[in-house]
């Protein structure tokens, strides 16, 4: 639907770019620069190219989570689109007026940052409870062995008392 327009609305437009945005070295397809940031001077393009193939697209947009688990995505990827989310423009509402298509990819768009959001906030934290069980266990190792010493040296003090 939407890789046919050759000149789509501007908050359209808006949108892909952000895709781009958040694609740059993750997708093979997007230009990039050197430090990995968006490069092209027409970006509807960019996008009608990755647009080419609708399966592979939706494919790449379904997969990008597990990009981001994998910690392949770059902060900078989101921190490029930021600016754009804040629009009051850019809703997924405001973008049915423009396209269907496009208010779906905008609601990726709003949801997959949310996800990254969360994922940032919680991966410390999680690194966090994994090396505190590991210093917890450790600590009761080490305390199971000085009870079994303070056992033995009970019991010899006790066949020192009799």
């Amino acid at each position: 639907m939407l890789k046919g327009l050759n000149n789509p609305p501007g908050d359209v437009k808006e949108c892909f770019i952000c895709v781009l945005h958040l694609l740059s070295k993750v997708n093979p397809d997007v230009p990039v620069d050197a430090k990995g940031r968006l490069k092209t001077e027409k970006p509807w393009p960019a996008a009608q190219i990755l647009m080419k193939d609708p399966k592979k697209f939706l494919e790449s947009l379904n997969g990008y989570k597990d990009q981001i688990d994998s910690d392949k995505v770059p902060p900078n990827n989101f921190k490029m689109i930021r600016d754009t989310l804040a629009l009051e423009m850019f809703t997924p509402e405001n973008m049915a007026t423009k396209s269907s298509a496009a208010a779906g990819v905008c609601d990726w768009i709003r949801n997959i940052t949310m996800y990254y959001d969360v994922f940032v906030s919680v991966e410390p934290k999680k690194a966090s409870v994994a090396e505190a069980k590991a210093t917890l266990a450790a600590a009761n190792e080490k305390k199971a062995q000085v009870d079994e010493l303070v056992a033995d040296l009970n019991a010899k003090l006790q066949i020192l008392l009799d």
